[in-house]
């Protein structure tokens, strides 16, 4: 359960009809949870069905962000 009103993210696990809007695997912002419809509605996307996302814990989603900085600290330090 995800407190209301909170932006939260999404993992697409399910693209199915929707391969040219979602992508399995990638994380996507949640801008309204219509829990009693059954949907989340993504920023700039619409509205799509529950079902065909996992929600992405804030400390994963924190630790992706840094793993990037780090790959992109390593990276500019082997040039």
């Amino acid at each position: 359960m995800v407190e209301t009103g909170k932006i939260f993210h999404v993992r697409c696990v399910d693209d199915t009809l929707a391969r040219d809007t979602l992508s399995v695997g990638r994380v996507y912002e949640v801008t309204r949870d219509l829990e009693r419809d059954g949907y989340y509605e993504l920023g700039g996307l619409g509205r799509f069905s529950r079902s065909r996302f996992e929600v992405v814990h804030p400390q994963a989603s924190n630790d992706r962000v840094n793993d990037d900085r780090v790959l992109a600290r390593l990276a500019s330090r082997s040039k």
